[in-house]
């Protein structure tokens, strides 16, 4: 069995596979706060990979070439869900459904959290919380940057 007592990882960041690169970067810039760290483009000059980062978290999205597009039923991405922690969950549960993304109404759960369902352009689907307060060992440090993290500061941008 592995020693557990010192952390082994530093990071985990999901890298989703998605039908339409450009789409799924201004979702996620537009709902969440997401800026452009790095990205990649092919010969033609289209954006076929990119890191994301919005406060503490971040996000990889790869373009996946037509032949790479599994279908799963009902979609790409309902083999796995997306845990996101807004910061204001009323606001961003408004700006989904104003712009018609499918969300469900924000409902009290058992354990005390604020949480609701909503789907992203490859229908990856995104478990929107909130905590209940002060359940959370990391509430009070959410915007803090990571010591170990040298690009904090990294140019970010778009891409158009």
């Amino acid at each position: 069995m592995a020693d557990t007592s010192k952390a082994r990882v530093r990071k985990l960041v999901p890298s989703l596979g998605v039908a339409d690169l450009r789409r799924s970067i201004a979702f996620y810039r537009d709902f969440f706060g997401f800026t452009l760290v790095d990205a990649y483009e092919d010969d033609n000059g289209e954006p076929v990979w990119c890191w994301l980062r919005s406060g503490v978290a971040e996000l990889m999205l790869q373009q996946l070439p037509s032949e790479q597009q599994i279908t799963l039923e009902p979609a790409l991405g309902q083999s796995w869900v997306v845990y996101v922690r807004p910061a204001d969950l009323d606001e961003v549960h408004r700006e989904l459904s104003v712009a018609g993304v499918a969300v469900t109404d924000i409902a009290e759960t058992s354990y005390g959290a604020r949480e609701c369902f909503a789907t992203d352009p490859d229908g990856y689907e995104l478990w929107l919380s909130e905590p209940e307060a002060g359940a959370d060992p990391d509430d009070d440090d959410d915007e803090e940057d990571d010591p170990d993290d040298e690009d904090d500061d990294a140019v970010t941008g778009s891409v158009h």
